[in-house]
């Protein structure tokens, strides 16, 4: 037994090892070295009109005036938030030449326009598969409250309500991850896992296992990660491995050496479906710190998911095999897994409803942002928010503040300590603009929490991997469920309370006031750069 875990631990030192070689020759190709060999040429520029030129600078600051003022013209009248205009318009005033070059880099996606059709392609495909939606007319106007929003979603990209699903809230990684390896167990026929972030440690380990012996028992297993979450596993090298072992392994949109045009649009999902009967979504990755194993970064992570028992787990069948085949030759035979659906019954129907839902970069709905505009312009009484970031736009803020002023209590927990400086410093900014507009915000002091999560008026709910920020809202792909009417409200609702009570203190004016001076100032100057970040 100790043998075979040395190997392990050796073999994990190979992928490490090979990986980082990868890592730092796609660092040293990569598009970073344009941008600074780019911004090397215009300091140069400036230096050699200083030193050798000054008779002509007039000349060089004209240029610069009309390259901004052609650059303005042009993105005045482009689509896009006013956010992202901003935060364009500062490194090209500047550095002009740098700066439009970097933007034109920056928007010079070959592969995402690649991506996008293939993605509608198979979006088409899948929806010959989807029922009439007008069998579910009568069952929405029973539920009328939410018809709006029901529509929205229907009608946006075929995210069809479940009234006959059942769902069961875990408030922390522990809880899930040993539900999770019992159900994983009771696998018969195929296994889908989609996750942003898969590390090579124990808790992945212990899930290979389950895995390789339900492939021995003829289970179709497949598995889907992220080239820039799951660094580590991120290499052919380790997808050959997992294939070795009868695993279908797929790296989304692999990065490539200066041609790699898809950094923003990464996998963020985490989606696990059994059979087509039982499925997951949620906060949490694969990783030993989402579960509080072994050694970790911070004293505890807070994360939560949601079992999904029904015919809801049709919407994220769908989509795993439309991210699972962007990058495939060959479609599959969407058919036989989605037609698995729909024998997907419950013993007892809990009633109330589920609708899952999915957001990427090239639907051009915005479409997780609705569903928490909607929330936040609904609720009456209160609307209680898990996030582990807070830099939105400007529609979010004033909805927030709105609501708020509205006379709705509006909480939101956020982390008290960062896993990203920067992004902390900047969320901090943002956060002092909603407590000085009565919005309360309390700092998880227990660890970091990680967790996604609406809750409003014991009524409405909405949890999966969807931040609040312009990474999660704009760029990435994600994935949620939107809950009414449904009893786990009612535990979310309390997992929200305890976590007040319990673990959390208020961060007020005197709360920021405290936060270093120098911390301040990053966030402040860089707030302007959020939206790319």
């Amino acid at each position: 037994m100790g043998n075979k875990g040395k190997k392990k631990s050796h073999r994990d030192r190979i992928f490490l090892s090979k990986k980082m070689k990868s890592i730092m020759k796609n660092f040293l190709f990569s598009r970073i070295i344009l941008f600074a060999l780019i911004l090397l040429f215009q300091l140069a520029l400036y230096l050699f009109f200083i030193l050798w030129l000054s008779s002509y600078a007039h000349v060089l600051l004209g240029s610069n005036v009309l390259i901004v003022f052609i650059f303005m013209i042009i993105l005045a009248n482009s689509n896009g938030k006013n956010e992202f205009k901003i935060a364009w318009l500062v490194p090209v005033s500047i550095f002009p030449i740098f700066g439009v070059a970097m933007y034109l880099l920056y928007h010079t996606n070959g592969g995402g326009k690649r991506t996008k059709k293939r993605l509608l392609y198979l979006k088409e495909k899948t929806e010959s598969y989807l029922p009439d939606k007008s069998i579910y007319s009568e069952k929405i106007e029973e539920n009328a409250e939410i018809k709006g929003i029901t529509n929205f979603l229907m009608n946006s990209d075929n995210f069809y309500p479940s009234y006959d699903s059942n769902v069961t809230y875990f408030k922390n990684g522990e809880l899930f991850f040993e539900d999770f390896m019992a159900q994983l167990e009771k696998a018969k026929k195929f296994i889908f896992i989609e996750f942003f972030i898969i590390d090579l440690d124990e808790s992945w380990e212990k899930i290979v296992s389950v895995l390789e012996r339900k492939v021995a028992d003829g289970v179709e297993v497949r598995v889907l990660y992220d080239a820039i979450g799951s660094v580590t596993a991120s290499s052919k090298f380790y997808v050959d491995y997992l294939k070795s072992k009868g695993i279908d392994a797929q790296i989304f949109l692999p990065l490539f050496p200066v041609f790699s045009t898809q950094q923003n649009n990464r996998d963020h999902r985490k989606i696990v479906i059994i059979d087509g009967h039982v499925g997951y979504t949620g906060g949490v990755n694969i990783s030993n710190e989402y579960f509080n194993m072994e050694k970790r970064r911070f004293n505890y992570w807070k994360d939560n998911a949601i079992r999904i028992e029904g015919s809801a787990i049709r919407s994220f069948v769908i989509m795993f095999l439309q991210t699972w085949n962007i990058s495939k030759k060959r479609d599959d035979n969407f058919k036989r897994y989605i037609e698995s659906c729909d024998n997907a019954n419950v013993t007892k129907n809990e009633g109330g409803v589920i609708i899952p839902y999915g957001d990427d970069a090239y639907n051009n709905q915005d479409l997780a942002e609705n569903i928490y505009l909607y929330i936040l312009d609904n609720a009456k009484k209160y609307v209680y928010i898990t996030t582990p970031y807070v830099l939105i736009d400007n529609q979010l803020s004033e909805t927030l503040i709105f609501a708020a002023h509205r006379g709705v209590e509006v909480s939101i927990i956020v982390p008290s300590v960062p896993d990203h400086f920067v992004t902390f410093c900047i969320g901090r900014v943002f956060i002092k603009k909603l407590i000085d507009n009565g919005v309360k915000v309390y700092e998880y002091k227990k660890g970091f929490i990680h967790a996604k999560t609406f809750v409003s008026d014991d009524k409405i709910a909405t949890i999966g991997s969807v931040n609040l920020d312009y990474r999660s809202l704009y760029h990435h792909f994600e994935c949620g469920a939107l809950l009414y009417n449904k009893p786990c409200i009612k535990d979310i609702k309390n997992d929200f309370e305890e976590m007040i009570q319990n673990d959390c203190k208020e961060f007020t004016q005197t709360s920021y006031k405290k936060f270093p001076w120098f911390n301040r100032m990053i966030g402040r100057i860089l707030k302007v750069f959020a939206p790319l970040m």
